[in-house]
């Protein structure tokens, strides 16, 4: 028995969201890249904009319909070692409807990165988005920061590391919302998913959300899809009541009839939190 009395067979499902889905994640693969690829046709938009001095330190910023404008920045998932922003603007039109700036978000990913140099891409990413924010039209202290899985991972990571450097910026995050996650790596070490990782036990603790919470601060919203595998979902709740137990404004939900890959379709998944 390796974690929470699975066998190795067992945790490998349950760590594997396309074991949900029939194991076929192509049709959702194209649908990010296609939805990706119509908003940049339909907004007026910037791509691969540079925020370090890495091929891979990049982000597409979507400016909204009106100056000083709250922004969205989403950090996609893959596990670590897969996707990119390219394929991670499903939501931009919704957004820009919505009257929000939108950023998407590229990182170094595995095994050419460990996961801190991640975390640190994205919040320097973060950094030099506020930087940029009178130019770019936004109110950086107006942020809602979204993640997807590993996303949802670097994004609880960010919010545990940043509060100091953000301040300093006069970045705000207002609003978290975490999707699908991972916030204890603990499993994740034990399985397939570790090959291009190779997490020592420093990173593990390290970098464990579940085990590095942020300052109060931002209101959460913790959610999941009902089809995700019962692994994902108990560390999505049980994180959520981390945060509610450390004095968070949090919320839990189980999405219904979703599953892992198309929880983030466009839906009302980015549009749940204030922006005002």
């Amino acid at each position: 028995m390796l974690y929470r009395g699975f066998t190795q067979e067992e945790l490998e499902q349950e760590y594997s969201p396309s074991s949900m889905i029939g194991g076929d994640l192509t049709p959702y693969l194209a649908s990010y890249s296609a939805l990706s690829a119509q908003a940049r046709s339909e907004i007026r938009m910037q791509e691969n904009r540079s925020y370090g001095d890495s091929p891979t330190q990049v982000l597409d910023f979507f400016p909204a319909p009106g100056a000083n404008a709250p922004l969205h920045v989403f950090i996609h998932g893959g596990y670590w070692q897969a996707l990119s922003q390219r394929e991670s603007a499903p939501m931009a039109p919704v957004l820009h409807e919505n009257g929000q700036a939108f950023a998407t978000l590229n990182y170094t990913l595995a095994p050419d990165a460990r996961l801190g140099q991640m975390v640190d891409e994205c919040r320097t990413a973060l950094l030099w988005l506020a930087s940029q924010a009178e130019t770019l039209g936004f109110d950086p202290s107006n942020i809602t920061l979204s993640g997807h899985s590993a996303g949802a991972h670097l994004v609880a990571m960010v919010m545990a590391t940043s509060s100091k450097a953000f301040a300093q910026a006069g970045l705000r995050v207002r609003n978290v919302i975490l999707i699908s996650g991972i916030y204890d790596l603990v499993p994740i070490c034990l399985t397939s998913v570790n090959d291009p990782l190779q997490l020592t036990k420093v990173e593990i603790h390290d970098f464990s959300p579940c085990l590095n919470l942020p300052a109060p601060g931002p209101r959460y919203r913790v959610t999941v899809a009902e089809r995700d595998t019962p692994e994902f979902i108990r560390q999505s709740r049980d994180y959520a009541e981390l945060l509610r137990k450390a004095g968070h404004s949090v919320s839990f939900d189980l999405q219904k009839g979703k599953h892992h890959f198309d929880i983030i379709m466009p839906s009302g998944t980015f549009l749940s939190s204030r922006t005002d």
